[in-house]
């Protein structure tokens, strides 16, 4: 449990605040998102982290309830879907798509989209992962 309060847990919190900050900032100034695509594999690995962490508590006997836990622990990875979204709107993508209505954006569009994506899924992932600390601590 200490491993878990102690480093993975605060892992998950930080890099959730360098995903919201690096969205931010290339909301406000798209050439950022090189570095917002850097950030992606990044919360990725902090995220499975995360969760492999708990697993491993919930099946080690912890006394969490383990249906909460596991439904959070479920929405922290889809939530990773979200991240790069705006590559749906790339024309490679509208070109495997058919539909003459399915919209091409730009590479500022692309950076926008995927900006604003990366800090609705910051707030996301560190809401998701303080109630799985909740949860963990009162188990303890």
């Amino acid at each position: 449990m200490e491993l878990y309060t102690g480093a993975v847990h605060p892992l998950v919190l930080v890099v959730s605040a360098l995903l919201a900050l690096t969205g931010l900032a290339t909301l406000a100034w798209p050439p950022a998102h090189r570095v917002l695509r850097w950030m992606i594999p990044v919360t990725y690995v902090a995220v499975l982290a995360h969760a492999a962490t708990v697993v491993v508590l919930l099946i080690s006997g912890t006394d969490a309830d383990l249906l909460l836990a596991g439904g959070y622990l479920i929405a922290s990875v889809a939530l990773l879907a979200l991240l790069g979204i705006g590559r749906l709107g790339t024309p490679e993508a509208a070109a495997a798509d058919p539909d003459p209505n399915r919209p091409v954006l730009s590479p500022t569009q692309i950076a926008r989209v995927d900006a604003a994506a990366a800090v609705i899924v910051a707030i996301a992932l560190a809401v998701v992962a303080w109630r799985i600390y909740v949860i963990m601590e009162a188990a303890a």
